[in-house]
């Protein structure tokens, strides 16, 4: 299993290393559909809100954040989520080196036994440019990464030309439908206590409206 070797390579002790592949091996899944039942053991990947499931993920994929790192390419990992940064002059330039980092990914991952989805990668140009002359999309398991005009990342939204208007907008609606959620819980005179809807806006709407307010609001 993965997250063994590379408990080899960063020389963790030897019953640390037991115990570990002991944990990952021999799970079963049972999948039931009306009288049919499917049974397979899981050969793959770590429980799901595991204590240790973090930590033996950051193990294997320290191994190609490192790789790319000072290639000219920015790389930046949070938990299974990765992000990949290209800053160059020109449009081709950065479209080569961005299908070259995705391209060592894919290798990479292929050979630890690894899946990238391309359906689940975004790709976005940060310009005030109107056309990107030059510009290609890479691609990823061979599927053509399309161009979008603002990506997803961590709960950010940036745009294309980092406006944040996208990212605000998305905000404003989820505090809104917060903000009418706990509005039917109290009323002018009955309901929650006024203590208690103050600390409902503070604890839940505002940390939603200032979400990442330290990138957005200069």
């Amino acid at each position: 299993m993965t997250p063994c070797v590379m408990l080899v390579r960063h020389r963790s002790e030897y019953t640390i290393m037991r115990w570990i592949k002991v944990t990952l091996e021999g799970h079963v899944a049972v999948v039931t559909l009306n009288e049919i039942s499917l049974r397979f053991v899981i050969s793959r990947g770590c429980p799901q809100g595991g204590v240790l499931s973090p930590l033996l993920w950051c193990l294997v994929v320290n191994n190609s954040i490192t790789r790319l790192s000072g290639g000219g390419i920015f790389i930046q990992g949070y938990a299974d989520d990765i992000c990949l940064l290209a800053v160059g002059k020109f449009p081709n330039t950065v479209s080569g080196l961005m299908q070259w980092a995705l391209s060592t990914i894919e290798i990479w991952y292929n050979k630890v036994g690894l899946l990238v989805n391309p359906d689940k990668t975004g790709l976005g140009a940060f310009t005030r440019k109107r056309k990107l002359q030059g510009f290609f999309e890479p691609q990823l398991s061979g599927v053509k990464l399309c161009l979008s005009g603002s990506v997803k990342y961590l709960g950010v939204i940036p745009d294309s030309r980092l406006t944040w208007r996208e990212h605000m907008e998305v905000k404003v609606r989820k505090a809104h439908k917060l903000l009418w959620t706990c509005r039917r819980a109290c009323g002018m005179g009955w309901g929650l206590r006024p203590k208690v809807v103050h600390w409902l806006f503070v604890a839940i709407i505002q940390p939603t409206i200032s979400f990442e307010s330290l990138v957005w609001w200069p």
